[in-house]
């Protein structure tokens, strides 16, 4: 028997034992917390994907708000970059930011701090983002990015929902084998008399 086999069989069996009469009243407990939480895994799927639903939903109007409002303009580095105290020691991710000018869609000059290249330096040319009002921005959103993150919202509801039910299933098989083994040790004290201690 290969092991896939024989993991659907070990998986079929933690929901339909077979039936047994050495199985004990917390075995019956432990299988019905099984499928008690299936049944509630199941139940919060549709939750899950109405939630990841709306926030799509929700972030797809300002995909066409942000690609029609933003746009790139050309400005030149008037200083040395700094580098911004984020915690990371790795020069290639680490966030710079300098001051930059640019010619405004009115005409007008405009100074401000920007993101720019690790290597910038005084009258390099930074291409950024910016809004209507010509402030520096992020890029606008991608078109495929509301159903990204709506996916991502979905899955990490579900293995949230998964993690809390494995967690209570462990901590309901706790509490379940602590009660075996003291109904094994009184047995135990019945069978062999009250001065010998199980051997577990």
């Amino acid at each position: 028997m290969d092991r896939t086999t024989e993991a659907t069989r070990r998986w079929i069996g933690a929901f339909v034992p077979r039936r047994s009469e050495l199985r004990r009243r917390s075995d019956r407990i432990e299988v019905g917390a099984r499928w008690l939480l299936l049944l509630l895994g199941l139940l919060f799927l549709p939750v899950a994907l109405a939630v990841g639903s709306e926030t799509t939903a929700r972030l797809e109007p300002q995909v066409a708000v942000q690609q029609a409002e933003r746009h790139q303009v050309t400005a030149t580095v008037t200083a040395e970059p700094e580098r911004l105290a984020d915690g990371q020691d790795d020069a290639v991710t680490a966030v710079w930011r300098a001051p930059v000018r640019w010619i405004a869609a009115d005409g007008t000059e405009r100074v401000a701090r920007a993101d720019v290249p690790s290597g910038a330096r005084p009258g390099d040319v930074a291409v950024l983002w910016v809004d209507g009002r010509d402030r520096p921005t992020p890029p606008p959103m991608r078109a495929d990015q509301p159903a990204a993150q709506g996916v991502f919202v979905t899955v990490c509801l579900v293995l949230a929902e998964l993690v809390v039910s494995l967690l209570l299933l462990a901590a309901l098989r706790w509490v379940l084998d602590r009660a075996r083994l003291r109904a094994w040790d009184d047995a135990w004290r019945r069978f062999a008399g009250p001065d010998k201690e199980s051997r577990r």
